[in-house]
């Protein structure tokens, strides 16, 4: 048996090591290893986390990002006079993903460095204050909240903060992200342990150049795995956005992204791996060929954009705000899968 074979069959079992990782992905540039590594990473997920997914929402644009210069892969706040949702709209947003039978989403934001997060515990005060009381809140924010911010954001029953790097190459992270500090980042992931909430991050597929590629996800990978208190992993895929700095930077390929989620899945192997910004409905390979899981979002809030990328029965703008609602489109696509969504 090659050396592929063997390392795959080892994973079935037990994690892979950064050697092992490493190969793996300078072995999968083909399409017929990538599919094997794919095959082998949901083999890996429905072992140890089954085959039932959970819903999740979000609400989008919290809280006004001011990072300068902004981040050069983030389409957001660009437009002058851009404007985060209002405490009574995120309520509306609450309120709407809780009459879908929700149990969980997410609130995300830009960031304000050395911000104490008073700003994001007044809004899951409110939240809590309006009744919300039993639905579970993942905050993601930047690395901008003190220590006793998140001591009473746990009182208040949240369980996750992320502290989201990106990547962790320095050079990588201080070319795309200059008003960012990415010590502050890891300082931050420690510190949500240490209040005793769990950790959730992600990552950027696409950003390093062909020569570090590699090195850089696994790096990242094995750098994340060292936090006790881990508990979710995104990956986003970078898409050049019209108006961004990196509008002539490559857009990540499909296969790319979804083999770091395989390679992902077979390291950090009872985590839940998301996907988030950059990938489409009609992605091929989409994450959850590739062993993501086990939480699918099923339903996005945001200010309305710019533009309407579509206009039917999925997304209702109202009162300057977005509600995508793609609960039933993705529940046909998973059943096809033989996977089951639960609240």
């Amino acid at each position: 048996m090659a050396r592929f074979e063997r390392i795959l069959e080892k994973s079935k079992i037990e994690a892979i090591n950064e050697e092992e990782a490493l190969y793996i992905f300078k072995e999968t540039e083909q399409e017929e290893k990538s599919t094997e590594l794919l095959q082998t990473a949901r083999f890996v997920r429905e072992k140890i986390m089954g085959n039932t997914f959970k819903w999740s929402g979000g609400i989008a644009r919290v809280l006004r990002c001011n990072l300068k210069p902004l981040c050069q892969y983030c389409p957001y706040w660009r437009k002058k006079g851009d404007e985060p949702l209002g405490i009574e709209e995120i309520l509306k947003g609450v309120d709407y993903i809780a009459r879908h039978g929700l149990q969980e989403f997410h609130l995300s934001g830009g960031t304000t460095l050395r911000s104490d997060g008073s700003d994001v515990l007044e809004i899951v005060t409110a939240i809590r204050a309006a009744g919300y009381n039993d639905m579970e809140l993942d905050i993601n924010c930047g690395a901008a909240m003190s220590f006793d911010t998140l001591k009473e954001l746990k009182q208040l029953g949240v369980k996750l903060v992320r502290s989201v790097f990106e990547t962790i190459n320095p050079q990588v992270f201080n070319k795309v992200k200059p008003g960012d500090d990415l010590e502050e980042k890891k300082k931050f992931a420690r510190l949500i342990g240490e209040a005793g909430l769990g950790l959730g991050t992600g990552i950027m597929a696409g950003l390093s150049p062909n020569e570090t590629k590699y090195q850089d996800y696994v790096d990242f990978i094995f750098h994340i795995k060292h936090y006790e208190h881990l508990k979710s992993v995104y990956v986003s895929k970078f898409f050049p956005f019209n108006g961004i700095p990196m509008k002539d930077h490559p857009s990540c390929s499909d296969w790319e992204a979804a083999r770091l989620i395989a390679v992902m899945r077979l390291v950090l192997r009872d985590k839940d791996i998301g996907w988030a910004a950059g990938w489409g409905r009609d992605n091929y390979p989409a994450p959850l060929m590739a062993g993501a899981g086990n939480r699918v979002g099923g339903i996005h809030i945001n200010r309305t954009p710019h533009y309407h990328v579509y206009q039917n029965e999925e997304y209702l703008y109202e009162d300057n705000m977005e509600f995508h609602n793609h609960m039933e489109s993705t529940s046909k696509k998973l059943k096809e899968l033989g996977i089951e969504i639960t609240l």
